[in-house]
């Protein structure tokens, strides 16, 4: 994340470097100025405070997860992110100029440091810095409510068009959810789904898992299989129902239980593409979905918390790592053909 943000603002002051530095040799003739702009040392100030200020941003960050502080409206969230970054900023451009005294003179000669010129360029650095600023909290704050792995391909117009990928998925599912939901009453049962798919979305974020749907009490996760290990996606379910272990006693002290989830894994080919026009998301289409949503449905019949298909464990070393067991063929709803099915354990 840190070298991410380091690349964008090496890449943001690039395009104000560019854009001051031209701008400076157009005006400088006909306003009869006799200035030298020192391109070199430019650059390196601007390299020099974009990792500045990708340095102090992250750290703004951090602290932003962890106040407690979260709107539900998307543009009041990214307001408070600027106001913080603005903050930060101005510390950093206040610290420059308290060691330097006044860093025009570094990349500028013939030039007349008076504190209203100063004033001129932090005003532009700033207002320029604020802006993209503005632009990449809305940006991530979409992404947020959406998904890392979707909300960028949706942009840039990636699944307009029908799309053949091979993907992995998970299709998690809470265990008696009827029955807890008239327990626990609309309400708290609500509170309890939302703090649920909260826990599975940190380790989500470990994982890089893609989450493709909420449906319910149900969760779809997904993986592009290239470059992928589907040892991961198993690792990625333990994870989460130790996340679910380690809060056990949150969970039963305020709802009287704690969250299980089933879960079933199945890989191959899928169909993505762009759907919608009032609401858009990107849907997958293709039997793979089908055969991993009755592979899920199929772990309460034979009273296992995971199963996978044949095709995912062809991967050996989910069984140099867990202990599986295979459990034969089953017929799944709807297709003519049965499936060979293994459920998964830790050792």
């Amino acid at each position: 994340m840190f070298f991410r943000q380091v690349g964008f603002w090496f890449v943001a002051y690039g395009v104000l470097l560019v854009v001051l530095y031209f701008t400076a040799q157009m005006v400088k003739t006909p306003l009869d100025i006799n200035w030298n702009i020192k391109f070199p040392k430019l650059f390196l100030f601007f390299m020099a405070f974009g990792f500045l200020t990708a340095t102090v941003l992250s750290l703004v960050e951090g602290l932003l997860k962890i106040l407690p502080f979260k709107s539900s409206s998307l543009i009041v969230n990214s307001l408070v992110r600027t106001i913080f970054y603005f903050v930060a900023l101005w510390l950093i451009l206040n610290v420059i100029k308290n060691v330097l005294n006044d860093y025009s003179y570094l990349f500028i000669s013939g030039y007349s440091t008076t504190p209203s010129n100063t004033r001129n360029f932090d005003i532009i650095i700033l207002t320029y810095t604020l802006f993209m600023i503005f632009i990449v909290s809305f940006i991530n704050e979409m992404i947020s409510k959406n998904s890392p792995g979707f909300t960028m391909p949706m942009i840039l117009g990636k699944y307009r068009f029908p799309k053949e990928e091979k993907r992995i998925f998970i299709f998690l599912d809470l265990k008696d959810s009827t029955h807890l939901a008239e327990e626990l009453g609309h309400l708290k049962y609500s509170s309890f789904i939302q703090e649920s798919i909260m826990e599975v979305n940190q380790a989500a974020k470990i994982f890089k898992a893609h989450i493709y749907q909420y449906v319910g009490d149900e969760i779809v996760l997904t993986w592009k299989l290239e470059h992928f290990n589907t040892l991961k996606a198993i690792k990625f379910l333990f994870a989460v129902h130790k996340r679910f272990e380690k809060r056990k006693d949150y969970y039963n002290s305020v709802y009287g239980t704690v969250p299980f989830f089933r879960a079933g894994i199945h890989q191959g080919i899928v169909t993505a593409i762009e759907i919608g026009d009032l609401k858009r998301e990107i849907a997958f289409h293709g039997d793979t979905m089908n055969v991993c949503s009755r592979i899920q449905r199929l772990c309460k019949t034979v009273n296992k918390k995971i199963l996978i298909s044949e095709e995912v464990n062809q991967n050996e070393e989910i069984a140099l790592n867990f202990k599986v067991t295979a459990l034969g063929s089953h017929y799944l709803e709807g297709r003519e053909h049965p499936i060979n099915l293994f459920s998964v354990e830790e050792e």
